[in-house]
């Protein structure tokens, strides 16, 4: 029993992304959210980013909690992954960073709790870490991302744009801001503004809805 996935394309915690999110609400049956913003600097960036966040899902009438950041406090950050938790969000900044966060202990509780039916969410950086590949553009190269899903995340897509980076021989995600894709037992169908798109190396093609 693996939790449902939702990769998006940036620009979250804004009002343009409030029906897709309660969409991955009602699908997850999430009311305990808890946001993990380690794609976000150490201190007052990971604060602001946590804010944003607990305002945008308590106005979604959901419990909502921050996990300490991991950098600072890894024993706090772990017991508040232990609670109860439906929905975990990672939200965007850097995705090297990020990539760093979830590793070790940190990672090991995420893929428990997604293995267990927790719900994953996460926009730009955050849907980039979730997938196989993902491009680290301050470093110029692609690493090994969680492997929640197969592929690529391309955020802050749009159609005919090219990708910012090289990019491997694989599945490819175009996410437009504020839009994205739910995978549910590894279907995908496209959720919020604009259209969600993959490229099979040949083409694009349009994420049914």
């Amino acid at each position: 029993m693996h939790g449902i996935l939702c990769l998006q394309g940036g620009r979250e915690f804004t009002p343009e992304c409030v029906e897709m999110d309660r969409e991955v609400l009602a699908v997850a049956e999430a009311q305990h959210v808890a946001v993990l913003a380690g794609a976000a600097r150490v201190g007052s960036d990971y604060d602001g980013a946590s804010t944003r966040a607990r305002r945008h899902y308590a106005g979604l009438d959901v419990d909502v909690q921050v996990v300490p950041d991991p950098r600072t406090d890894l024993d706090a950050a772990l017991d508040a992954m232990r609670s109860r938790i439906d929905l975990l969000v990672l939200p965007g900044g850097s995705p090297s960073s990020l990539l760093d966060v979830l590793s070790g202990l940190v990672r090991d509780r995420l893929l428990e709790l997604h293995a267990a039916g927790t719900a994953i969410s996460g926009a730009s950086a955050g849907a980039m870490v979730m997938c196989s590949h993902m491009a680290r553009p301050d470093r110029g190269d692609v690493a090994d991302g969680l492997a929640l899903v197969d592929g690529l995340a391309l955020p802050h897509w749009s159609a005919g744009t090219p990708p910012r980076w090289p990019v491997p021989d694989v599945q490819l995600w175009g996410l437009p801001e504020c839009g994205g894709v739910i995978i549910d037992d590894g279907v995908a169908r496209g959720v919020g503004a604009g259209h969600a798109s993959t490229h099979d190396g040949t083409a694009w093609h349009p994420v049914p809805r």
